[in-house]
C-alpha cells in the first residue's frame, strides 16, 4: 500500500491515514509528556510588531515567502495574499483547495491546488498569469526563480515550468518508497543546479538546463525490516555554503556533502522531523524529541544541545542575526543564543501550532499559524 503521512513541525503523526496500524505505532512510541516552559532571564526582548489573519492552513503545506516589502501567504481554501506592513494589497483566489506554496519572487506567486494544478499570479497586482495541470498533488513549495517554476510532484516528479506561461521544460522522474513523508520541503537552487531531497534519504543536484541528475548522496541509509523502519526522507531544504551542502532526514542522519563531488563529509545520527539551518560555522538541527543541536559545519561536531523543550513539537531552526529561533505546538516563538543555546527571548505568536517554518523578513521574523494567524516579530 502506497502511503502519503502528512506531517508538519515534528512528526504530528496523528495526521497519517488511511492505516490504523501506523497510527497507533506512532501512538504508542510518544508517551512522555512534553515540557513545561522553564523560566529564563532574558537577554533580547521579541516584539510583535503586526498580526494578520489570513485563515486556516488545515493540513496543506503553506508556509509565507518573502520578497522585498512583501509577504506573500494562502490558505488552505484557495486564498492568496499579498500582505505589506501587516495590511492586504490584494488577495486572489484559486479555483480548487491549496495543497501547498507560497512559492514567489519579485514577478510571481505560486502554489499548488488540488486535482494536480499550479496556479501562479501577478506579484505586484494579484492577477492570474497562468494554471497548468502537472498531473497530481504537489508535496513541497514550488521553487520560483529566474525563468523557471519547479514543482515537486507527489510521485516524486520534479517538473519545470516556463515562468512566462507554465509551460514545461522538462521532468526529472525518480522512484518513491512505498512509505513517505509529506513534510515541509523546499528546493535550492545555485547557478545551474537544483538541490532537491527526495525519500529514502537522498539528495541530488540537478541540472537547471535540462533537467538531468549530476550527482547523488546519501543523507542516510534507510533501516530496519518494516517499510515503516525504513522510513527516511529528506526534509526541510538542502543548504549550500563554503563548498558544503547539508541536509537533514527524519529516521536518519545530518550529513554535509562536497557541493561539487557530492562526496559526504560528515555525518551525524540526528533524526529531525523538520530540517536544518546553517550559518558560516554551525549547522542547526532539530530532532524529533525536539531538541536543538548546534553542529560544527566543517566536522559535525556537537557546539552546544538545548533539550528544554522536549516533545513540544519543536519546527525547523531559523538562522537570525545573532540568535537561532524555533516555533512551537503552543505558538511559541523561541530565540536561543547562537553561541551557546541559552534561551534569550520568548513570544507566544498564537494560540495554535506554529506548524509552518518560520521566515526572516525585513530585519523580523515572521511566523504563520494553523489556525493562520501571520505574526511579524522584530528583536529589540
Amino acid at each position: 500500500m502506497k502511503l502519503r503521512a502528512p506531517i508538519a513541525l515534528t512528526l504530528a503523526l496523528a495526521l497519517l491515514s488511511g492505516c490504523s496500524t501506523v497510527s497507533s505505532w506512532f501512538s504508542k512510541t510518544i508517551v512522555e509528556p512534553m515540557a513545561e516552559l522553564k523560566p529564563f532571564t532574558a537577554s533580547a526582548r521579541l516584539e510583535q510588531v503586526w498580526r494578520f489573519s489570513v485563515g486556516a492552513a488545515g493540513k496543506a503545506l503553506i508556509q509565507p515567502a518573502s520578497n522585498g516589502d512583501a509577504v506573500f501567504v494562502a490558505n488552505e481554501g484557495g486564498d492568496v495574499y499579498r500582505i505589506e506592513n501587516g495590511r492586504q494589497v490584494w488577495r486572489a483566489r484559486t479555483k480548487e483547495d491549496i495543497v501547498a506554496g507560497v512559492g514567489a519572487s519579485s514577478g510571481l506567486v505560486v502554489v499548488g491546488t488540488h486535482r494536480g494544478m499550479v496556479a501562479a499570479f501577478d506579484a505586484a497586482t494579484g492577477a492570474e498569469r497562468w494554471t497548468v495541470d502537472v498531473g497530481g498533488d504537489l508535496a513541497a513549495t514550488p521553487q520560483v526563480e529566474n525563468d523557471m517554476v519547479v514543482v515537486r510532484v507527489g510521485d516524486s516528479r520534479l517538473v519545470a515550468l516556463d515562468v512566462a506561461n507554465g509551460r514545461r521544460r522538462w521532468t526529472y522522474t525518480r522512484s518513491t518508497p512505498p512509505l513517505s513523508l509529506r513534510a515541509f520541503s523546499e528546493m535550492r537552487r545555485v547557478e545551474n543546479y537544483l538541490f532537491a531531497g527526495f525519500s529514502g534519504g537522498r539528495v541530488a543536484a540537478i541540472t537547471t538546463n535540462n533537467g538531468q541528475l549530476a550527482w547523488e548522496g546519501a543523507v542516510a541509509q534507510p533501516r530496519g525490516t518494516t517499510e515503516l523502519e525504513r522510513l527516511s526522507d529528506v526534509v526541510g531544504s538542502p543548504l549550500l555554503g563554503g563548498g558544503a551542502l547539508c541536509a537533514g532526514a527524519f529516521q536518519g542522519r545530518v550529513t554535509c556533502f562536497d557541493v561539487t563531488k557530492g562526496v559526504a563529509v560528515w555525518g551525524r545520527d540526528i533524526s529531525t522531523p523538520v530540517g536544518i539551518a546553517m550559518d558560516a560555522n554551525n549547522v542547526f538541527a532539530t530532532d524529533e524529541r525536539g531538541s536543538v543541536h548546534a553542529l560544527d559545519r566543517g566536522t559535525g561536531a556537537t557546539a552546544w544541545k538545548q533539550d528544554d523543550l522536549k516533545l513540544r513539537k519543536v519546527g525547523r531552526p531559523l538562522e537570525f542575526d545573532r540568535y537561532v529561533a524555533v516555533g512551537d505546538v503552543e505558538g511559541w516563538v523561541h530565540l536561543l543564543n547562537k553561541a551557546d543555546g541559552h534561551f534569550a527571548a520568548r513570544l507566544r505568536a498564537d494560540n495554535s501550532p506554529l506548524d509552518a517554518p518560520l521566515l526572516e523578513h525585513d530585519g523580523g521574523i515572521v511566523a504563520l499559524s494553523r489556525d493562520g494567524i501571520l505574526s511579524y516579530m522584530k528583536v529589540r
